[in-house]
């Protein structure tokens, strides 16, 4: 073997979403795939939320014409926890339903994943068994065929929950988030529909598209670099959300708008699931467990920080990504590029009116060390462009404050 053979690349994991019926009306579709799927009787999880503004009403209409029976589990919490997730299992195995259908943001996303995930296990094994964390010792999530097929509908363009195959889920015990989750876990079907977002508040719709562009834009520079094939498809989604999040914002009836961030959030879950986050996805998860602040918000509200900080390992990326958000761009330098990247992300935080700072939303002075220990638990700094200390993660919540 000559030793031009010998030099192969490393096998890398494209993680693709399965079926995707992406456009207006497709939650529609939720009786004729429950019926492809050989089911009988849907387990539908999902909020108070959801149900007060009217989504469940047509996937359960079209769940009833393709004459399969439904349970509507509206208990899901705004951050699904371990206790939530054994509680939903065992309610999913007392209805006797052969289905999970997931309605919602990406927490009742998560939980419907996790809750499939359990339901595929033995009766007596609770879902914290099965966290990623555990490493050697965790449950390995049960094979496909032991597990309920599951539809992931969305009604936030927000996580891209329905094309990854992980669930974030609250440890109360010890207030750290636990993922579960990996190949097998994701969604058999994602029916994403734009016409469930034309209803959300435009705040929300403002945190949750961050949400998806801070996906978008970890996932271009993360260190996870080999499927190559994605890097045109992020910086599509990347321009997507910056040229129509704030129409979607301003003018929430836009369909256009909606669809095209919608798009933008699928695109962040496809990135993620092969190329994973940042240091800015670590900041954030503890800035909603202990300060309870939304989301997608705790992003925005990190994203700036991290990008200012990681930008002098991928100074070229992160050019292309100034000139995904803005397409005038004209630079003198890689460098100037790079730091236009940071420039039009605070524009676009701006223009749709979010807040900046860690003060403005609760997060006190106080918090920052507690919040920088368990930032440095949060394994997702790991595939961070420049590499980060503990010191590293408290600059930039200070930064951030």
């Amino acid at each position: 073997m000559s030793h031009h053979d010998t030099m192969t690349t490393p096998i890398t994991n494209y993680l693709m979403p399965g079926n995707v019926r992406f456009g207006f009306g497709a939650a529609k579709l939720a009786g004729q795939e429950a019926a492809r799927l050989g089911a009988t009787h849907a387990f539908i999880i999902t909020d108070p939320g959801v149900v007060a503004a009217g989504l469940t009403e047509a996937v359960v209409a079209t769940l009833s014409t393709a004459g399969i029976a439904h349970t509507l589990y509206a208990h899901c919490p705004p951050n699904p926890d371990i206790d939530s997730v054994d509680a939903a299992t065992a309610a999913f195995r007392a209805a006797g339903a052969d289905l999970l259908v997931g309605l919602g943001g990406g927490s009742p996303l998560d939980g419907a994943k996790a809750t499939r995930a359990a339901a595929g296990g033995p009766p007596e094994a609770s879902i914290a068994e099965y966290a990623l964390a555990l490493r050697s010792k965790a449950r390995p999530v049960p094979l496909v065929r032991h597990m309920p097929p599951m539809i992931a509908i969305p009604t936030t363009a927000g996580t891209g929950a329905e094309v990854t195959p992980w669930a974030i889920l609250t440890d109360v015990s010890n207030m750290q988030k636990k993922s579960i989750g990996g190949a097998n876990l994701i969604p058999n079907v994602a029916l994403i529909d734009p016409e469930l977002t034309v209803g959300l508040p435009p705040r929300l719709t403002a945190a949750t598209g961050m949400d998806a562009l801070s996906h978008c834009i970890e996932a271009y520079v993360s260190t996870n670099t080999a499927p190559s094939a994605l890097d045109p498809m992020i910086l599509h989604g990347i321009s997507l959300i910056g040229r129509y999040l704030p129409t979607a914002v301003a003018q929430p009836n836009n369909h256009e708008a909606r669809e095209n961030v919608m798009l933008g959030a699928m695109i962040g879950g496809i990135a993620i699931s092969s190329r994973w986050l940042g240091a800015a996805h670590a900041l954030a998860h503890q800035l909603s467990t202990f300060a309870n602040v939304h989301h997608g918000l705790a992003c925005s509200l990190m994203l700036p920080h991290q990008m200012a900080f990681s930008l002098p390992a991928a100074v070229e990326r992160y050019g292309r990504i100034a000139a995904a958000l803005d397409p005038t761009l004209v630079t003198v330098t890689d460098h100037q590029a790079a730091e236009y990247a940071v420039d039009a992300v605070c524009r676009l935080v701006a223009a749709v009116a979010l807040p900046t700072r860690l003060r403005d939303v609760g997060v006190t002075e106080e918090m920052i060390p507690e919040l920088t220990h368990h930032a440095r638990l949060d394994l997702n700094w790991a595939t961070n462009p420049r590499p980060v200390s503990e010191a590293d993660l408290e600059g930039m919540y200070r930064a951030a404050y």
